[in-house]
């Protein structure tokens, strides 16, 4: 993941464009978006979940898309917005293809991993059962729900907040963020404090991940996208994903990542050093 990010300076209506972007509005409005869907999940008892656990308040994951869209919308027009939704698809921008594959294997790998080192039986405890047959079909619900949400996080607040805290800073920070928006819904999916104290961890750390994902592919939000549906893939699919060791050991094994991946692709200064970027 050593390609240098793509950091040409923005001109014309491409900085206009980047200057425009409000990320703390959009947080806010984010945040005031997603309170009916805590409220919903509030009035539903525990047999409203789906089946692998999710609380109603997770078709929040609308929000981020729209909130972007709204805004976009009101500064750029239609057009921004359609530019917005062709995000989803940017296949292209990657120069090396390749990077689409480690960002669809990552959590695999990082969820066998915790697996293994937890030394849990072949059967999950405290979770739904999934055959192998249903990942294709998680899969395509995962990728749509990702896609919601990065058009947000990544497409529309990554890119100024890069400008204004580099590329590390700016995954620990969009993560912190993240995490906290999920709080709810994981206190409503009965998940205990020390089950989301690993969570956080994990959730912080692939964050800057897909950070700096989304720099070594030409800034590709299909690149972020994959690493979030394959996040909730495996959470769906892990056994004993629900145990709190299980929740630490990701946690602490997806931490060593994104310090690894930091040290490869960010380098010295990757911490603060800011990013001159192109909105295109």
């Amino acid at each position: 993941m050593g390609t240098a990010p793509d950091t040409r300076p923005a001109t014309g209506p491409d900085r206009e464009a980047g200057r425009r972007r409000t990320p703390l509005v959009f947080f806010a409005l984010v945040t005031v978006a997603s309170v009916p869907f805590w409220a919903l999940a509030a009035l539903v008892d525990s047999t409203g979940r789906a089946p692998i656990g999710l609380p109603v308040s997770a078709l929040m994951f609308v929000c981020p898309v729209a909130v972007a869209s709204v805004l976009i919308h009101r500064r750029e027009g239609r057009a921004g917005v359609v530019r917005l939704l062709k995000r989803a698809a940017d296949f292209s921008r990657a120069p090396r293809k390749g990077r689409y594959v480690a960002a669809v294997v990552l959590m695999p790998a990082i969820a066998v991993t915790a697996w293994l080192i937890a030394g849990l039986p072949g059967a999950g405890t405290g979770d739904s059962s999934l055959p192998l047959a249903a990942v294709p079909v998680l899969a395509v619900l995962f990728l749509i729900a990702a896609a919601a949400e990065e058009l947000g996080w990544t497409a529309y607040a990554t890119d100024p907040m890069l400008r204004r805290w580099g590329a590390v800073n700016t995954g620990v920070l969009l993560g912190v963020f993240w995490g906290a928006w999920h709080l709810v819904p994981l206190i409503q999916a009965h998940h205990g404090a020390v089950w989301i104290v690993g969570w956080f961890a994990t959730t912080v750390a692939v964050r800057v991940v897909m950070v700096l994902l989304h720099l070594s592919t030409g800034r590709s939000v299909l690149s972020v996208i994959c690493v979030h549906a394959s996040l909730n893939v495996c959470a769906a699919m892990t056994p004993g994903y629900g145990l709190d060791r299980m929740s630490l050991i990701t946690g602490g094994l997806t931490v060593l990542t994104a310090v690894l991946v930091a040290v490869l692709v960010a380098g010295r200064g990757g911490w603060t050093t800011t990013v001159r970027i192109a909105d295109r």
